[in-house]
């Protein structure tokens, strides 16, 4: 009896997850991308965001601007893997670095908890996009 793996069934099966793990990430950073440009009211004080205006509400809509365009690029990698693996490392970086940016703050008690709360999301995320660089080797 073989209970080999048939040929192509890795392949198959790590495009599956990447359609999966990458399409949610893409649709995460765009809900985000969304929520912080025309919600920003509502989940401002939801994330104890001081309310912004004048020049930092442009800084606010290039963050918003910069997460879209990476959820626009995961839901690429979710179609393609092969094909746009290099954009990953560039993710998990980003991602890792989000963390950082947001982790810093907190720990010097300059932010509340809620935001870092919402951020380790994107700890995940690194991860999870690291572990498949590991598993998926170039082609």
């Amino acid at each position: 009896m073989d209970v080999s793996i048939p040929v192509g069934y890795h392949l198959r099966s790590m495009s599956t997850y990447a359609h999966l793990l990458f399409g949610i990430a893409g649709v995460a950073n765009l809900v985000v991308a969304a929520s912080l440009l025309f919600l920003r009211s509502q989940i401002g004080p939801l994330l104890g965001l001081d309310p912004v205006s004048g020049t930092n509400l442009v800084f606010l809509y290039i963050s918003a601007s910069f997460i879209a365009v990476f959820g626009y690029v995961y839901l690429r990698i979710a179609q393609d893997p092969g094909r746009y693996r290099p954009f990953i490392q560039l993710g998990a970086i980003g991602k890792l670095l989000a963390v950082a940016a947001t982790a810093w703050p907190w720990l010097t008690g300059e932010i509340g908890w809620q935001l870092p709360l919402v951020i380790s999301g994107d700890l995940v995320f690194a991860a999870l996009f690291i572990d498949f660089l590991r598993r998926m080797p170039p082609a």
